[in-house]
């Protein structure tokens, strides 16, 4: 189920294991896979870091780090409708998408479900069956 606040959308993807993970071949994207059948892509800068971007001491890792998200499960997602997306993971990886410039994009869908993305700082959501999740 997608849980829509005045800023942002919760999508219920607590404990869905990560299945796959890669940067993608121009070094400027990532795709994740999610057990539930939800894929992540993102084009442009993705912020992947060991523990919360905003903390002190915030380590920045290399987008192909990816991998290291594979068997961890999701903690939190939250997509926000100016266009930025956060997730956690039982790593203590967090994932950051913000798009704030034309070249920064990202979707996240799971197919018949949901689908969120990110274009120029707008985020949309369209749900499509809202009991599945």
């Amino acid at each position: 189920m997608i849980e829509e606040l005045d800023d942002r959308w919760l999508i219920r993807l607590r404990g869905v294991p990560v299945v796959a993970a890669t940067q993608t071949s121009d070094g400027r994207g990532l795709t994740v896979t999610f057990g539930s059948g939800a894929v992540l892509t993102t084009s442009g800068p993705t912020l992947l870091t060991d523990g919360p971007a905003t903390a002190p001491g915030a380590v920045a890792l290399p987008t192909q780090e990816v991998v290291s998200l594979i068997g961890s499960t999701v903690l939190s997602a939250v997509a926000f409708k100016f266009g930025s997306l956060r997730m956690v993971f039982s790593t203590g990886h967090h994932l950051n998408v913000r798009s704030t410039g034309s070249e920064a994009t990202a979707r996240l869908r799971h197919d018949g479900v949901f689908e969120w993305s990110c274009r120029e700082g707008v985020g949309t959501m369209r749900v499509l069956r809202s009991e599945h999740l």
